[in-house]
């Protein structure tokens, strides 16, 4: 799959990920339809940079929809 990743200090990829694996009965995978940022992003971008290894994948506010739900989905 295709990712934003960070690749260093300033430095944005995009480029290609491992698929996502379920490792937790909590887990989900998803079809992301849309995403945006938010200032946390921008922190990794710069601020947070030494919590961070380089191919670290970035997002965490998407839309989308599930493609293998969590098998202790609680809705």
């Amino acid at each position: 799959m295709k990712a934003l990743t960070w690749q260093g200090k300033r430095r944005i990829g995009y480029g290609d990920v491992p698929d996502p694996r379920i490792e937790e009965p909590t887990d989900a995978i998803i079809k992301v339809t849309s995403s945006g940022i938010c200032g946390s992003d921008l922190h990794l971008y710069e601020v947070m940079s030494p919590f961070l290894d380089s191919g670290d994948v970035l997002g965490h506010e998407v839309m989308g929809s599930s493609r293998r739900p969590a098998r202790r989905y609680r809705g």
